[in-house]
């Protein structure tokens, strides 16, 4: 596939696929966004452009539950990974 950007290229390349090997564990996320949600009042959705496979989507469904999540994501690899997990359109 043909990209606009260099940072498209970037993240859809070996690069990408890499990343998800290097970062797995959402559970290191969740103080941070416990922190955030604590100022915020009704949150019912969240989209995260450049998800990967969706850690910081997977602390947020911890967190909230009812929330409906979005990922989109450029590389196929994490793409892949983020549709598996299924909680996240």
């Amino acid at each position: 596939m043909s990209y606009k950007t260099e940072q498209e290229n970037f993240w859809s390349s070996e690069f990408g696929d890499n990343y998800i090997d290097r970062n797995q564990n959402y559970i290191v996320n969740i103080p941070f966004f416990s922190k955030v949600i604590s100022r915020t009042f009704g949150v019912k959705s969240v989209i995260e452009f450049g998800c990967n496979v969706g850690l910081n989507l997977m602390a947020l469904n911890n967190l909230l539950p009812r929330c409906e999540l979005t990922g989109v994501e450029i590389n196929s690899k994490a793409a892949n990974e983020l549709s598996k997990w299924g909680g996240a359109m």
